[in-house]
Order: structure tokens, then sequence, then C-alpha cells
């Protein structure tokens, strides 16, 4: 099983009630990480002060300093604190880049509010990214949750939760499912939708034989569910299935490429961050196949 990727991490606070929640659940998830260094930012807009700009920002990095002692425990890790003023996607995306963080962990909020935040990280960090729903005060790793396309990215995913559950000594349960949406002209195949919906079943269990074998995951005992997503978006059945199985953890393969234009996730990826979160959710980034936008500025 691959060693997990998560020793650099960028925790980014708002300086909310919102960071105790986050904080809280963090500090339960790093005795599962081998994380070496943490990066704590708080980015600000311009705000009117008395004071001079490093004045303002050492009482922030004070603030930080008060809740991480607070509510994390992190001994044997460093811990670097930085306040920047300008836009909270641009700031942490360099920070990211200069930290070489290579997991973000950030609150998901309810409502579209920081969904723009979440979704420029999403699509142009080349870290992985940790959200974390507003006010979750739930901590287990007992049910993951894991969609699959049978491609290399979700074999990388899959053996990074793998990764977590041997840190947890295998105590989890695992739901991986192939989600499908029947064709708009299946009937001019001459087949009932019961008739079509079994042959495209049978045909997709076929290729998650294939997609075990290919990438050498017989080892795991995988199993996969085969689901038509009637009527919904394959994100909002996402959240349904995690919702009905209570997942504790969803992990989502997000594909990333080394230049600038092709850094866009697919649509299921950024529907996900816009709807209401139900669980915490990785989006699982290839450290070694990403190049950050602000690394790819830099090598032009």
């Amino acid at each position: 099983m691959q060693e997990l990727p998560f020793r650099r991490l960028l925790i980014g606070l708002d300086l909310t009630s919102s960071d105790s929640t986050l904080l809280n659940y963090i500090d339960r998830v790093l005795p599962y990480i081998p994380s070496t260094s943490i990066q704590f930012v708080h980015v600000y807009p311009s705000l009117l002060t008395d004071g001079s700009k490093e004045e303002l920002e050492g009482k922030i990095i004070k603030a930080m300093r008060d809740l991480v002692e607070q509510h994390l425990t992190t001994d044997s890790v460093e811990l670097h604190y930085s306040a920047q003023e300008g836009s909270p996607s641009e700031e942490i995306l360099k920070t990211a880049s200069s930290h070489r963080a290579d997991l973000i962990f950030l609150m998901n909020r309810f409502g579209l509010k920081g969904s723009a935040l979440l979704q420029d990280l999403a699509n142009k960090s080349s870290a992985s990214l940790w959200m974390v729903p507003e006010g979750y005060d739930n901590f287990q790793f007992t049910k993951f949750y894991v969609p699959l396309q049978f491609n290399e990215h979700n074999a990388r995913t899959l053996r990074l939760a793998y990764g977590l559950d041997e840190a947890d000594k295998g105590y989890n349960l695992f739901v991986c499912e192939h989600l499908y949406e029947v064709p708009s002209g299946y009937h001019y195949s001459g087949k009932s939708l019961e008739e079509y919906k079994s042959i495209l079943e049978e045909q997709r269990q076929q290729d998650f034989h294939h997609f075990v074998e290919n990438n050498d995951l017989g080892d795991l005992g995988l199993t996969c569910n085969v689901l038509s997503v009637d009527g919904m978006s394959t994100a909002e059945t996402i959240y349904a299935q995690s919702r009905k199985m209570g997942a504790d953890l969803i992990l989502i393969s997000a594909r990333g490429r080394s230049t600038v234009s092709s850094f866009l996730l697919g649509s299921v990826t950024n529907e996900l961050v816009l709807l209401d979160p139900v669980a915490p959710m990785i989006l699982v980034k290839n450290p070694k196949g990403n190049m950050g936008v602000w690394q790819a500025i830099q090598e032009i």
C-alpha cells in the first residue's frame, strides 16, 4: 500500500467561530496522517487601521496561535503562520505553492458561501483539498464512500483511502460505487429500460474487474455497486448515497495536469463543491502529476 502523501499541510483560518470546528476535526485527523509541517494562513481584506500593517498582521498571527494552542495537538510538527492581505484564493494558492503544501484543509460552508474559494482551489491548486462541513461536530473513520470511474486517478484514491484505513487499524467500511446515466435514446435499441440497465450494469462490472486487475488492486478485496442516477445529477447522487450510508468521509478523484489550460476539473467535481455538504470530503490530487497555477506561471 502506498505511503500517505500528506506531509506538508496548509490550514486556512477565517478567525470566526468556525475555526474551532475545523481545528477540532483536524486534531482528530492528525494521528492518521504523517504530517511534518503545517502552515496556518488568514487572508484579510484591506482594512483601515490606526496602526501599521505589520502591527495588524502581528495581532492576526497571535490570534491564530491562540486558536491553535487551544484546539490542536501538534507535537513534533513544525508550525508556521502567515497573514496576507488580498484575494483569499490568490493568497492561499501562493502560500500553498511557497509552502509546497500537498494537502489544504478548509471549511465547506452551506448555502454557497465560500464556494467560489473552494472551486478556485479545487481547479487551480496542485494540493489535495480536504473540506469539512460548517458546524460538523462528529469524527469517525468508519465509513468511506468512493465513487469510481475505473481510471488511474481512482486507483490512486483507493490506495490513499486504504492507507488511512491501515492507520486506523483497518476497522473501516468501504463503499465503492460506479454511477451511470442511461442514454436518452436507449429505447431505439429495442430494449426496455430494465433490460438496458441490466446490460449496462453487467458491462460496468466487467470494467470494474479489469480496473482491479490492471491496477494491481486485487489484494484489497474490493466490490463495487453499479447504480443509475435516475434523473439526478451525478453530484447529487453522490451526496444522496453518502447521506444514505452515513458516510464519514467522501473521497473524490480530482484530475489535475501539468499545464494551466487543463486545470479545469470535471463538472461533477465542481458541482460537488457548490452543493451543501453532507460529510467531510477529500478531492484527491496526484502530487507528482500536478503543477499548481502559480508554479506553472513561474516556469513560463
